[in-house]
């Protein structure tokens, strides 16, 4: 999926970024997990948005927003952010405001206006069946719909203290049959194609 940069894309020139590790520093220090997540999330979003033909100001846009994308959480209760097993329906309509809580938080510092609507809409799915707006294919930004695929990726093969990480194969079958329903069916093939390059795995191979 080489790709040309589409003229007048806006690109972070002038961040506060003392902000920015600000907020980072207060959500991660509280729950290290999430931390290791967006430091991992920002690594996928860095190489798909090589293996997409990105240049390097795009590249770097695709690094910071991994790196923040769950901020928003500085606003969920401890007790759900850190439970230890499965959020209630109750808990996770809560757990899902982080995107657009993040938005807002982010949408106060200087210099970030491209990252707000990426970090607000990383939870739609291509479907329009996703949140906090409904949107439904073109209409999600595009680094968001990339976001949602690092995102999904890197907790899937997380350990959880309720689960095992799911084996690399399986975690690309399951991107396979959500391509089109939650992902967008073009970047979702470009993943796996990244996951192969970067993991060494074969459809074909097994794991």
């Amino acid at each position: 999926m080489k790709r040309k940069k589409p003229a007048g894309r806006p690109l972070i020139e002038q961040v506060n970024m003392e902000a920015i590790e600000d907020f980072c520093r207060q959500i991660y220090y509280c729950d290290p997990s999430t931390a290791m997540h967006a430091e991992h999330v920002a690594d996928l979003m860095a190489g798909l948005a090589s293996q997409m033909g990105m240049d390097s100001d795009e590249i770097n846009l695709a690094y910071m927003v991994g790196v923040v994308h769950d901020v928003g959480k500085i606003k969920t209760p401890e007790n759900i952010l850190t439970k230890p097993g499965r959020l209630t329906p109750a808990e996770f309509k809560i757990m899902r405001l982080h995107a657009a809580d993040g938005a807002a938080m982010l949408s106060g510092v200087d210099g970030v206006d491209p990252i707000v609507g990426i970090m607000r809409h990383h939870h739609e799915r291509w479907d329009g069946t996703g949140y906090p707006d409904g949107l439904a294919r073109e209409e999600i930004p595009l680094f968001s719909r990339m976001l949602a695929l690092c995102d999904a990726f890197d907790a899937m093969t997380a350990s959880r203290c309720y689960r095992t990480p799911v084996p690399l194969g399986e975690c690309v079958r399951e991107i396979w049959r959500n391509a089109g329903s939650q992902f967008d069916p073009v970047i979702a093939a470009v993943f796996i194609e990244f996951i192969r390059e970067r993991f060494g795995y074969s459809m074909d191979g097994g794991e």
